[in-house]
């Protein structure tokens, strides 16, 4: 997986008009980016939030 593909993978956790893939967000977890949170659902990390970097600071709820 491409840095690219991470920070679409991320991008697809976080705005809530991309759809999520179950593959890509547990590859994420491997690495580290995402956390999983119950039984179907993933959020990035402090790694995940810095990858993503400017372009994710406006999907930030901390």
């Amino acid at each position: 997986m491409t840095e690219a593909e991470r920070i679409e993978a991320l991008l697809d956790l976080v705005d809530v008009e991309r759809s999520e893939s179950a593959d890509r967000s547990a590859q994420l977890t491997v690495l580290g980016l995402v956390e999983r949170v119950g039984r179907s659902g993933y959020r990035p990390t402090t790694a995940g939030w810095n990858l993503l970097g400017e372009r994710g600071r406006a999907f930030r709820t901390d």
